[in-house]
């Protein structure tokens, strides 16, 4: 009985000393919160995704593209953080678009890839998204916009009781602040990803030069600020 009793004292101890090394330890604490925000972002991704699917299936295909998924994967091999696995969703739409998530999801047009003319314009458009997700874009701006207590209150519900309405409204505040990402960072660090990072960039400049040719004019809000990426872009000075 003296040494069950002594057993179960001492795990009790241990766990007491685990918390408060944790407590005190700036560097446990910052990775505890890490994996549990990791695993937040993921949830949240995989949520607003199913959604968006869920709701945008009734008017238009949309599908999972395997290659796209797997490109991707293969790009960030070169980027700084691997460990995600990414998911991509393609909808049927002849505008331009693509939806970075939380936790390696993203969901491109096909007016999108049918404006990419060439594998360098499907690489940099893979790889800035592999940037927005891997530097948490989707994630700093939920929660810049207070979108983040919303749908993690959605997560701690079964999915029987959660509030379709308050998960589209959560989703469309989100996609209406998409121009506020921080898209020339996601431009310029993506290239790096890609084989051949010149000439990615050359291939970027001429397919948002085409963007800005049709869509700026009378869409200057909503397209992340073309002139100044395509700028950008043509500053950067690559290693020869």
């Amino acid at each position: 009985m003296k040494k069950k009793c002594f057993a179960l004292l001492f795990v009790i101890l241990c766990g007491c000393f685990s918390a408060t090394v944790e407590a005190a330890n700036p560097v446990i604490r910052y990775f505890s919160r890490l994996l549990d925000e990791t695993r937040a972002e993921k949830a949240i991704g995989e949520l607003m995704q199913n959604h968006f699917v869920s709701e945008i299936s009734e008017t238009l295909k949309i599908v999972q593209d395997k290659d796209l998924s797997a490109r991707m994967c293969k790009l960030a091999e070169n980027a700084p953080k691997t460990d995600l696995v990414f998911n991509v969703m393609v909808v049927e739409s002849d505008i331009p678009d693509e939806i970075p998530l939380p936790g390696g999801y993203l969901i491109l047009t096909s007016g999108l890839l049918s404006a990419a003319v060439s594998e360098e314009q499907r690489d940099f458009i893979l790889a800035r998204n592999i940037m927005h997700i891997i530097l948490k874009h989707p994630t700093k701006l939920i929660k810049l916009e207070g979108l983040y207590p919303g749908l993690l209150n959605q997560l701690k519900l079964i999915p029987e009781k959660r509030n379709a309405q308050q998960i589209r409204a959560l989703i469309r505040d989100y996609l209406r602040n998409l121009p506020k990402m921080n898209h020339k960072k996601a431009d310029l660090q993506g290239i790096l990803l890609t084989t051949s990072p010149d000439r990615t960039r050359q291939a970027a400049i001429a397919m948002l030069s085409s963007f800005t040719a049709k869509m700026w004019p009378v869409l200057p809000w909503d397209t992340g600020d073309l002139p100044a990426r395509i700028g950008e872009l043509e500053k950067l000075k690559l290693p020869e």
